[in-house]
């Protein structure tokens, strides 16, 4: 399954010495007039919000230029960037929609400047809850792949999957009435490219993100902060994006808020008959007043 599409930025809200996360969400499945997701949207694979989203938060950064890509030898050149939060232990966050959620760690205000760009440093590991209703009934994607009950309602189970090269998911979703509750998703991204007869991927990008004019460009590196070179290898997520309007922080601004929107943070797809479920992209949207 190809994974080119699953971009993450996290945004932030910076004001005072605060660092707070903000989430603006809007479903992007299409859905008919029940409100249940189209045969036509999840026959073609699309994207919905999740009840909850969680991540691991390292590192978040502002920069006045584009940073230069790591490489294989060589970690990301960040001298045109500032750092506005940071915990080398990483701060979990729950991302629930309309929720504002603070970040636990070091917190420092950007100077004065233009930024066009921000970073985040998070762990590759996403834990999603959600529950969808269908047009038509599936077949639950479970252990092993197998089948994991039926019916118009799926949920994401409490289990562990990975994104992977070579490895066809498993451990997703079960399927019954509205009577199914939703577990706890925990999935690892460690390839672009995953899937029987993909090939391993370190890096994507996506222009136009959720229409709002921003490129997001995502890199899988290793715990020398190096771009990874395999599976095995990666250790982080280092995200990158190119606001659509640059942000021009002057001794007037009282705060800048960067809107997190979840509008494809869960993949939804129809997998032979079998509901795959799975993380998606975040997008940005950055003010200063």
């Amino acid at each position: 399954m190809k994974y080119i599409y699953k971009i993450i930025f996290l945004s932030f809200l910076v004001f005072s010495t605060n660092l707070i996360l903000t989430n603006d969400s809007k479903a992007a499945c299409a859905v008919d007039v029940n409100g249940e997701i189209t045969d036509v949207a999840a026959n073609a694979g699309c994207e919905d919000e999740p009840t909850s989203y969680g991540v691991t938060i390292f590192k978040l950064l502002l920069c006045t230029a584009n940073p230069t890509a790591p490489i294989i030898t060589a970690v990301a050149d960040l001298s045109d960037c500032t750092t506005v939060f940071e915990n080398p232990t990483g701060s979990a966050v729950d991302l629930s929609p309309g929720a504002s959620i603070n970040l636990t760690g070091t917190q420092a205000l950007p100077g004065l400047g233009v930024y066009t760009h921000g970073v985040v440093q998070m762990n590759n590991t996403f834990e999603i809850i959600a529950k969808k209703q269908f047009a038509t009934a599936y077949n639950g994607l479970g252990a092993g792949g197998a089948n994991n009950g039926n019916g118009v309602f799926c949920a994401t189970i409490t289990a562990a999957d990975s994104a992977e090269t070579g490895v066809a998911a498993t451990d997703r979703s079960v399927c019954g009435n509205n009577t199914i509750t939703a577990g706890t998703l925990t999935e690892s991204l460690t390839s672009f490219d995953s899937g029987i007869g993909a090939a391993f991927d370190a890096n994507a990008t996506v222009n136009n993100v959720g229409g709002t004019g921003a490129a997001i460009t995502a890199f899988l590196i290793d715990t020398n902060e190096f771009l990874a070179t395999n599976d095995v290898d990666v250790d982080n997520l280092l995200g990158v994006v190119a606001f659509a309007n640059p942000t021009n922080i002057t001794a007037a601004t009282t705060n800048i808020d960067i809107s997190f929107f979840v509008t494809e943070g869960m993949s939804v797809s129809n997998d032979g008959g079998q509901m795959f479920l799975g993380s998606g992209p975040f997008g940005a949207i950055v003010t200063a007043n």
